[in-house]
């Protein structure tokens, strides 16, 4: 039982039937050579929201990060726990400084007469005596083309 298996010959046969541009690599990379991207990893402290420290590799070169949010104090993470609410951590942070400083409110519900007086304001905006339009025919290219034709 002898089995024929292609030897050198048979890939030079291959290499000049195939025509490649000369900016491609011209022989085929076997099995098990090529290698991959290997990124450099550096060694991280990551503090968690609770004051734990955990070392991990990252491709950051920072040497210490620090967790605002994280697994422990999230409530995707920990549904049981009722300490734990998205209310009570918006109030703690930048974001509740921010919504202070520019004068965004969360709390308040808009009612249909706070909404009207919106909608006011918007109009006078835009200029005197403007009137919003709620009814109308809606847009046609086709009777836009006939209007310009005549």
């Amino acid at each position: 039982m002898s089995s024929k298996l292609p030897g050198k010959g048979f890939m030079d046969v291959v290499k000049t039937d195939v025509q490649l541009s000369n900016r491609r690599v011209m022989r085929k990379i076997g099995l098990g050579l090529a290698r991959p991207a290997i990124f450099y990893q550096f060694d991280t402290l990551v503090e968690l929201s609770d004051g734990s420290v955990v070392k991990r590799r990252s491709q950051a070169p920072k040497d210490e990060i620090r967790m605002i949010a994280d697994q422990r104090n999230s409530t995707l993470w920990n549904p049981n726990r009722s300490n734990l609410s998205s209310a009570a951590s918006l109030a703690a942070g930048r974001i509740s400084q921010f919504n202070k400083r520019y004068g965004i409110e969360t709390s308040e519900e808009e009612t249909p007469e706070s909404r009207e007086e919106r909608d006011k304001a918007l109009l006078e905006l835009m200029g005197e005596d403007a009137k919003e339009i709620t009814g109308g025919k809606l847009f046609s290219k086709k009777q836009a083309r006939q209007r310009f034709k005549k």
